[in-house]
């Protein structure tokens, strides 16, 4: 057989390289699913924090039940925006099975949700919001009815035409907007004054703590806090209000109202119980954690799932805590 010159070989293996690089398993993809596990990414707003942990906590025990794999990765406040969209563009380019997220942004996290959804990722949006219809479920708390029930707490507790103060978390946050919202919304109709609703200066406690001791500030007379109400939206402002009435009493204001915050905490539960806090909304972050996993996982599959999932959300007081042991576990107490 007549031999060919070695030259002629190169545009044949010059063929098989291109069609080899065009090879699908060469995918994205390829990367999370070489296990042959379903891989879900849970993106939450922040990583630290007493909420935030208890999700992941419920978050892992769907993964366990699933036996899935679950890449658990978030920003380290809830201010990071441009780097949990990062975070959103590193799962597509993995090739993760699904998504699930808690938006730092209502607006800003909308293009990137399209994204993983235009590069075949079904996302579930958990905890806050999202614009847009990408998404293929809403697994939160009924936000504006957690800001209804505090005012309806406040109502039941004060007289009317009251001067209550709302103090908001940061702009842009879907789930605080909806909470604030309700509540003013059910306390104008009961006849109080919302005399200011301030945002706080960052996702940081000292940040919320800074905007409610130049708030109160304003409304000190004689001595004393004028004002009869104060709702606080999530669990740093309530930390922040907390700490910033503690440190009116130490210099001697006179403090007398009522207060209700949002979420729970091992520091905000001991002030329930010792008076300094009147109720608390609390929300089920285990739960939410644990169903945004699992909604994820049943998306990844091509299943039919619910387009919004409530996770539930309670007034509690002191004399529940005392009465009530499913009260008591949902703070964590035994």
């Amino acid at each position: 057989m007549k031999k060919l010159p070695l030259l002629s070989f190169i545009p044949i293996f010059a063929l098989a390289a291109i069609i080899t690089g065009c090879s699908p398993s060469q995918d994205s993809r390829s990367t999370a699913a070489s296990n042959d596990k379903t891989v879900i990414a849970a993106i939450p707003k922040a990583t630290g924090g007493d909420f935030w942990e208890t999700v992941e906590a419920g978050a892992r025990k769907a993964a366990s039940e699933l036996d899935i794999d679950l890449k658990w990765e978030g920003t380290v406040t809830e201010t990071e925006i441009a780097e949990q969209t990062k975070i959103i563009e590193n799962m597509i380019n993995l090739g993760v099975d699904a998504i699930a997220i808690a938006p730092l942004n209502n607006q800003a996290q909308r293009k990137p949700v399209q994204s993983a959804v235009d590069n075949g990722i079904p996302v579930v949006i958990f905890d806050s919001g999202v614009d847009g219809d990408a998404h293929s479920s809403f697994i939160a708390t009924d936000n504006v009815l957690g800001g209804s029930l505090g005012a309806d707490f406040m109502n039941d507790n004060l007289a009317t035409k009251s001067q209550l103060v709302v103090f908001r978390y940061v702009q842009g946050t879907a789930s605080t907007a909806k909470r604030s919202d309700g509540f003013i919304e059910t306390a104008k109709i009961a006849g109080h004054d919302i005399v200011a609703e301030p945002f706080s200066e960052s996702g940081t406690l000292e940040g919320s703590k800074s905007v409610v001791a130049n708030t109160l500030e304003r409304f000190i007379k004689n001595g004393k806090l004028d004002i009869e109400g104060i709702f606080a939206a999530n669990l740093t402002t309530t930390l922040g209000v907390s700490s910033a009435l503690d440190d009116l009493r130490d210099s001697g204001i006179q403090v007398d109202l009522t207060f209700v915050g949002f979420d729970s905490s091992k520091k905000l539960v001991e002030e329930l119980q010792a008076g300094k806090i009147d109720a608390l909304i609390v929300q089920s972050p285990e739960k939410m954690g644990y169903l945004a996993v699992k909604t994820a996982v049943a998306v990844s599959k091509g299943e039919s799932v619910d387009a919004l999932i409530d996770t539930g959300v309670e007034v509690v007081t002191s004399d529940r805590l005392k009465n009530e042991p499913a009260i008591r576990a949902l703070v964590g107490l035994k």
